[in-house]
């Protein structure tokens, strides 16, 4: 049964100019479906790799996943929607949840990047270890310290570097934190050879 807000999402959907046009919805000459519904319903890898083909063409693929991501809560429980499978879906909310609020909380403001930043011997380690293993709980494992203390340190990585916590997956944080140590290594050097 549909909810209000969820029976709005779906007349918007139904009602987007290309609605007609999607690729789901496609028939032969004759008004046969060229795309078994099915196919966006059965699991499996190789039937959600066909669904996500069909889906990525589809003039509607935004508004699709617009609505099955929803704006209250809730989402499509099975299938795959928008391209998107519920593992998907969830991750992609979860991460909407974070960014709300983290904005909420932070603003709109961004941490100023410290100018000719080097990491400290803490952020040293866990870039190393970070870079093998980009997930900060199996971090805090290899280096034998608290989670908390791991994820410190790594807010403090991120702060420095111009960055809030969560903006980008953590391998995205080390690449751009190994940029900045070269880029700040060469501004020294620079600095040597001119004095």
């Amino acid at each position: 049964m549909l909810n209000d807000d969820k029976y709005a999402a779906l007349v918007d959907l139904e009602a987007h100019a290309a609605w007609p046009l999607r690729s789901c919805a496609v028939t032969n000459e004759l008004g046969t479906l060229l795309v078994d519904p099915e196919v966006f319903f059965t699991p499996g890898a190789e039937h959600e790799e066909a669904a996500k083909t069909v889906c990525g063409g589809c003039p509607v693929l935004g508004a699709c996943r617009s609505y099955a991501l929803g704006g209250t809560g809730w989402w499509e429980s099975d299938g795959i929607w928008g391209g998107m499978t519920v593992e998907e879906r969830r991750a992609e909310r979860r991460s909407q949840r974070k960014r709300r609020t983290r904005d909420a909380r932070q603003g709109e403001q961004r941490p100023t990047p410290v100018e000719n930043w080097m990491p400290s011997p803490a952020q040293e380690a866990l870039l190393q270890v970070l870079a093998d293993c980009p997930d900060l709980r199996a971090a805090a494992d290899t280096m034998s310290t608290p989670f908390p203390n791991t994820r410190w340190v790594y807010s403090q990585l991120c702060e420095q570097l111009g960055l809030h916590q969560d903006e980008l997956p953590v391998a995205e944080v080390v690449k751009q934190a190994a940029a900045r140590c070269a880029d700040s290594l060469a501004t020294k050097e620079r600095m040597g050879v001119a004095a």
